[in-house]
């Protein structure tokens, strides 16, 4: 890119949210994924729609690629840049645009973090449901919405595409647009919504957002057990979902997961598989459900799991990644967060440790399962060609075997590079639609270039 370009994107915003410093190039060079970063020429930090559609037809101009990013907390490489392109960040829109609570809805900038945006909300007794996990402090809307991310209640309320009513884009032409609306129920027309929710930037650039939120519940009773085989917990599971329980969470957590967990925190836990209930509503429906639930876990010889005073059963399940990163200093963590019908639990589970064994890799099996989605969090040394390869060999058998069971690659953190070796197997010719629709929004592919899939 030429000096020329850069004095030219520089002029486009005050100097504050215009970079070419290695160090701050150095922080968006890369995510939260173990692929390696890749430096890119210049950090941009958008405050209004404006200023992202003038940068976009600059970059359009000169066919430069555009890597658009909010908290840089995704898992499969989706915010790692090109090297002769730039980083638009939009982390510093975090306003609350306009706020409409006898309508459960509010239109916010992309950047605005998760917890922050729910604290705001909680005044007026409202949420917004679909939580990212463990990761709600640092998450952007914006970034929930391009991965369309679901996490622990999701379960009961569903993933972050079910709520998103409107977005403000731009295009990769540099075009502004508006699609949805904040009607709650249409048909008019393609979901054009529904399209960029999962896109992983690659179709448009998110300005502002008008999401629908849910009221805050009456009550909660959390609760959590241990059992003896990983297979009796995830038969657990597959037992409350077939019974219809209404339950806003259920997180597994296999044995590895807890020695970790022990290990990173000392936590004391008896290290067998568990699982942990979250229920939502009036006390006399929770307490219902909840001894439902009891009785089904007991017959598979799963045991209420007493926690010390001080133990909450969202902090436990919060460190389980950092406690599988940190098991092994110098060991890097190769993930997936594959998601398959919610029968096919208790198999994925035993197959994923099975085919570990058999290539003598390091295993750890936790997620969202009352979804069906499992995060299968492998060990190795990207330092040993042969452990690395075996590795990956495993992550890739692991995938398929989902594919066989009519499942998904991907059931929260999107493809990125990740895993886009293996995205066609699960799309075969669609990827071809994929790829025109693509072109529809963003002629000259600068938005976000390589992930998902090749053009």
């Amino acid at each position: 890119m030429s000096t020329k370009i850069l004095d030219e994107l520089a002029s486009l915003v005050p100097s504050d949210q215009f970079s070419t410093h290695p160090d701050q190039l150095a922080v968006v060079a890369r995510d939260e994924s173990t692929l390696p970063g890749v430096t890119p020429m210049a950090v941009i930090w958008a405050r209004t729609t404006e200023e992202i559609s003038k940068i976009v037809k600059v970059c359009y101009n000169n066919e430069i690629p555009i890597t658009t990013r909010g908290a840089g907390s995704a898992l499969e490489g989706s915010t790692i840049p090109l090297a002769d392109g730039i980083v638009l960040d939009v982390s510093r829109m975090t306003k609350i645009l306009n706020y409409w609570p006898d309508d459960l809805q509010v239109q916010v900038e992309p950047g605005i973090i998760y917890d922050d945006l729910n604290n705001y909300l909680k005044n007026d007794g409202l949420f917004f449901p679909p939580s990212p996990g463990g990761s709600g402090d640092i998450a952007t809307v914006g970034g929930m919405i391009s991965t369309n991310a679901s996490g622990i209640y999701s379960v009961k309320y569903g993933g972050t595409r079910e709520y998103v009513l409107a977005l403000e884009i731009i295009t990769g032409t540099g075009e502004i647009m508006t699609i949805g609306n904040r009607a709650i129920k249409r048909s008019s027309g393609y979901n054009l919504v529904d399209l960029l929710s999962g896109s992983e930037g690659t179709l448009a650039i998110i300005s502002s957002a008008t999401i629908m939120l849910a009221g805050l519940p009456e009550d909660r009773l959390q609760t959590a057990f241990v059992f003896g085989s990983d297979i009796n917990a995830a038969k657990a599971v597959s037992e409350m979902r077939r019974y219809g329980l209404d339950i806003a969470a259920i997180e597994f957590l296999d044995r590895a997961i807890v020695q970790a967990l022990n290990q990173l925190k000392e936590y004391k836990l008896s290290e067998s598989p568990m699982l942990f209930l979250e229920f939502h509503g009036p006390k006399e429906a929770i307490t219902s459900n909840a001894e439902l639930a009891e009785s089904i876990c007991s017959e598979l010889d799963g045991k209420p799991l007493t926690l010390a005073d001080n133990q909450r059963p969202w902090e436990i399940r919060h460190w389980a990644t950092e406690a599988v990163k940190h098991r092994k200093p110098g060991y890097s963590i190769m993930r997936n967060d594959v998601a398959f019908p919610i029968s096919c639990l208790p198999e994925m589970v035993e197959y994923c440790h099975k085919v570990a064994r058999k290539h003598d890799i390091t295993m750890h099996t936790f997620g969202h399962v009352g979804l069906g989605l499992l995060h299968a969090l492998i060990l190795a040394r990207r330092d040993n060609t042969d452990e690395w390869h075996r590795a990956g060999q495993v992550n890739d058998l692991i995938i398929k075997r989902t594919l066989e069971l009519g499942g998904t690659i991907s059931g929260e953190h999107g493809i990125g590079l990740g895993h886009k070796n293996l995205f066609a197997t699960e799309h075969g010719s669609a990827v071809d639609i994929m790829r025109k629709i693509k072109q529809q929004f963003d002629p000259k592919h600068i938005l976000n270039p390589g992930k998902i899939f090749d053009m």
